[in-house]
């Protein structure tokens, strides 16, 4: 069971890093459509690294998790489900990207 759940968590650390560069890709274009001198560009740019931020917080806090502690896939999905709903709750325009990965640990 938990070669399972390790096996699972790595795919949900590899959704998270695809997400990541989303939001990488989307900063670099913004930046490269808005310019980086007007006060709401940097304002919005700001709005993006946050959730970067927050995004590789999460992945890390997946990829150091104790998965001695589940006793079951089950548990381990509410558990990281958790985490993906407080994360989607915070921050609006992140939300299709957590939706993705929700769905895939629904589907777990």
């Amino acid at each position: 069971m938990r070669e399972t759940i390790a096996r699972y968590r790595d795919l949900l650390v590899a959704h998270l890093g695809v997400l990541e560069e989303e939001i990488r890709l989307s900063e670099a274009r913004y930046r490269e459509r808005e310019g980086d001198f007007r006060y709401v560009t940097l304002e919005n740019v700001a709005i993006i690294e946050r959730q970067l931020n927050d995004v590789t917080h999460l992945k890390a806090k997946f990829e150091k998790m104790d998965i001695e502690q589940f006793d079951t896939i089950e548990g381990f999905k509410e558990f990281v489900l958790a985490g993906l709903q407080e994360l989607y709750d915070s921050r609006a325009i992140l939300r299709s990207g957590i939706r993705v990965v929700m769905e895939c640990v629904r589907g777990i």
